[in-house]
């Protein structure tokens, strides 16, 4: 039985209001940008909005350890650490010392969170993997394809996915295949605009939200704030 969409909170008002209220569930979630756009702290913005509404979550970081991601979404003025300690929020690295990553640890890898996702689906509700790009890399085109077959799923049985994608790294059969299952495909670009440095958020789509939202969100990453949100007129200022 396929569940009803609703939506919940980013865990921040700005984006809330420019998403028609905040983020569909359950969903899947691509989100796609070259290095430095933004992928990482929009992820942890999402993260932090599932946390806040009551939500469980799971993150699977192939950018930093265990310890660096907590630090990040701290850093950034997200309360990961409760969440963490009381074990709402679970992150798990593929960062582990003194292990070599050989042609098939891509496939090993996906296996292995494959596994954990289907084995854990009672006890969480939300599943983020940033980047998924480096996590399916040298895993064969078949086992990619299975993997978003279980993801589609499972958002059928009412669990939503965040995936962060490098487009560079993908062949062009994943690539298109991720854009037609998706829910929600966010494309990140870093622009200049009136002689301002930003990053701009381009929603290709966004099944279940409930009325118009704005395709194009100007935004900054604040160190002590994570996401503030810049109006189109004053970004052009």
């Amino acid at each position: 039985m396929v569940l009803e969409t609703r939506i919940i909170t980013t865990g921040n008002s700005e984006l809330d209001a420019k998403l028609a209220g905040g983020l569909p569930t359950p969903s899947l979630i691509v989100i796609e940008g070259k290095h430095g756009t933004g992928k990482t702290v929009l992820t942890q913005q999402f993260v932090q909005g599932a946390l806040l509404s009551g939500l469980r979550v799971v993150t699977v970081t192939t950018e930093t350890t265990t310890l660096g991601y907590i630090r990040q979404m701290s850093s950034a003025g997200f309360h990961a650490l409760d969440y963490y300690i009381k074990g709402l929020l679970v992150v798990y690295s593929s960062r582990i010392p003194r292990v070599k990553w050989v042609a098939t640890t891509g496939k090993t890898l996906l296996e292995l969170v494959q596994g954990h996702i289907v084995d854990s689906v009672e006890r969480y509700d939300v599943y983020a993997v940033d980047s998924f790009t480096t996590l399916i890399r040298g895993a064969r085109a078949e086992d990619v394809s299975n993997f978003l077959t279980v993801v589609k799923k499972l958002v059928d049985r009412g669990k939503t996915f965040i995936l962060t994608v490098h487009p560079e790294g993908l062949d062009r059969e994943t690539y298109q295949f991720l854009k037609a299952v998706a829910d929600g495909y966010i494309e990140l670009k870093n622009v200049e605009m009136g002689g301002r440095f930003m990053k701009a958020m381009n929603i290709i789509k966004l099944k279940g939200a409930p009325t118009v939202y704005n395709t194009t969100i100007t935004f900054e990453v604040d160190p002590a704030f994570g996401i503030k949100v810049v109006p189109m007129a004053l970004a052009k200022v």
